[in-house]
């Protein structure tokens, strides 16, 4: 079943966590099992959305299950058409790139064309930062 959302509404009123909106693409898919990995460490809880752009839904069928398993919690979405440009130029990102939104619906972490570095460090970074955890 299709409805359509705002982005604003990826963000759930009723549990506190964090939303991971990422791309389609394995390099995505890969920061997003590592951030899934880094909130188990930290007890948080963190949902992953992967919007998809119009011209990408060919790969939609089979979703993100075989990317994020075991990981559960996560959303595929389609952006909705529009005549001018896609979500992530929008957002001036590419879609290497990904966007961390706290609870409260501020982005708390982008990166606008994917990672240099290691993933999962990032991600521990990240969350550090944001919890104030010192390591």
């Amino acid at each position: 079943m299709q409805e359509t959302i705002s982005t604003l509404d990826l963000v759930s009123g009723d549990k506190v966590e964090f939303i991971l909106i990422i791309a389609p693409v394995e390099e995505s898919y890969h920061l997003a099992r590592e951030a899934f990995k880094v909130a188990e460490e930290q007890e948080i809880s963190v949902r992953v959305c992967i919007f998809w752009s119009t011209d990408s839904v060919e790969g939609l069928e089979k979703g993100s299950e075989a990317a994020l398993s075991p990981w559960k919690n996560y959303v595929d979405v389609v952006e909705a058409q529009s005549s001018t440009s896609n979500w992530w130029d929008m957002c001036n990102m590419t879609s290497r790139g990904a966007i961390l939104v706290r609870p409260d619906e501020h982005i708390a972490w982008r990166t606008s064309s994917g990672l240099a570095g290691d993933p999962r460090v990032e991600m521990q970074r990240v969350f550090a930062a944001i919890l104030g955890v010192h390591r």
